[in-house]
């Protein structure tokens, strides 16, 4: 389960649209702040392909709350802005903690990242336990 954290309705269709086509299954979320809710309720995302710029919570701050939790803390996160890293979260934990990719992206290549990090964290897109 790869969940999608974007405002922009045409920007999550296309990413899920191809998620769905590399047999991955997207889960949709318009804000940081019904993400956050979704990770204290229900089962774990393998990643998280998220905007930083949302309405209400930042994803900047979402990342913050994922990296300061235990149980969170592994699931990587995938940043899809037009802000370069410096501008999102400048030089502190978050923009290490995140993998980039800028916005206008091509599907094709973010595909690809999103499938480089599943396999950098475990077989077939598995956290790690540990």
């Amino acid at each position: 389960m790869i969940w999608i954290v974007e405002d922009d309705v045409s920007t999550q269709r296309i990413v899920a649209e191809h998620l769905k086509a590399s047999h991955f299954h997207p889960v949709l979320f318009d804000t940081a702040e019904k993400a956050f809710s979704a990770l204290r309720a229900q089962t774990l995302p393998s990643l998280i392909i998220l905007d930083m710029l949302l309405p209400g919570m930042s994803g900047v701050d979402l990342i913050r709350l994922i990296k300061q939790n235990k149980k969170w803390g592994k699931i990587p996160v995938v940043v899809v802005t037009v802000l370069s890293r410096e501008e999102s979260v400048g030089t502190g934990p978050e923009a290490a903690s995140a993998f980039w990719v800028n916005k206008p992206f091509d599907t094709n290549n973010l595909i690809q990242t999103v499938q480089d990090v599943l396999a950098s964290v475990g077989h077939e897109g598995k956290l790690r336990n540990g």
